[in-house]
């Protein structure tokens, strides 16, 4: 079966991510997180690539970033490529590295992108990496919060200069990471809805374990089907209607990988 085009940003703006073959550890250690972000900065300017945000976790990375379709393309071609050649040779093994090629979003309204943004920035925070976002090592969070590091990091001054006139500086970026704040961006529907996939993901996940099935299996059977909306609806506070919404957008999700 073909591929399917990637799809075009008609702003310029992309969220990538690209993970480990069946998940594994490929930046595990503090030196290969501290690689892949070093062959980005070797490669983002010839690729003309403006970098807003990123976070290198420990079996996958995210980007924020503005480009030319064909750019990103190329560009991200081009770093992976020499991380799978840096990793092989590192732990002595051959063979694929990445699940397949990396995957975009496209980022079409300012709201999205704050939304991405922070986002990007809270997940070590939310896998219990950190005690909060700034003090994560590889991520650009830090970069906004100290200019010191901005200056010898990789994000693009667009951003950065972005960060300061609309959050205006570091204090309201803070209050702008917590997770427990309702005072910006609360309302908008694309956070709203990627907080519940991601719930919703762990209660699949436990349901998994705990029934010894397949999330597929879970998703096919209706008793399952309806255990798992009927929990994601008491959760979440919604209807039965649009739990099943979500479900279907979850199995969705899952045929696509």
């Amino acid at each position: 079966m073909p591929r399917k085009p990637r799809q075009e940003s008609l702003t310029g703006y992309y969220h990538v991510t690209t993970r480990g073959l069946n998940k594994e550890l490929i930046f595990n250690e503090n030196r290969e997180k501290s690689r892949i972000l070093n062959i980005i900065r070797e490669n983002y300017q010839e690729f003309n690539v403006k970098i807003f945000a990123y976070c290198i976790m420990q079996n996958h990375i995210h980007l924020l970033v503005k480009s030319e379709k064909e750019d990103l393309s190329s560009f991200m071609a081009k770093i992976l490529a020499e991380y799978a050649k840096y990793y092989n040779y590192k732990h002595k093994r051959v063979g694929y590295v990445f699940q397949g090629r990396f995957h975009s979003q496209c980022i079409e309204s300012e709201e999205h992108f704050w939304n991405c943004l922070r986002y990007i920035h809270l997940n070590p925070l939310k896998a219990k990496m950190c005690k909060n976002v700034q003090s994560y090592r590889y991520s650009s969070a830090q970069e906004y919060f100290d200019p010191a590091k901005y200056k010898k990091g990789i994000l693009s001054s667009e951003g950065y200069d972005m960060n300061v006139g609309l959050l205006d500086g570091t204090k309201a970026f803070e209050e702008f990471h917590r997770i427990e704040s309702s005072k910006v961006f609360a309302d908008i529907p694309e956070e709203e809805l990627m907080q519940q996939k991601e719930i919703a993901r762990m209660f699949l996940e436990n349901i998994s374990k705990d029934f010894e099935l397949s999330k597929e299996e879970i998703l096919d059977w209706c008793d399952m089907r309806n255990l798992f909306e009927s929990i994601i609806a008491n959760q979440f506070e919604i209807s039965k209607r649009a739990a099943k919404k979500l479900q279907k957008l979850l199995r969705e999700e899952m045929r696509m990988r």
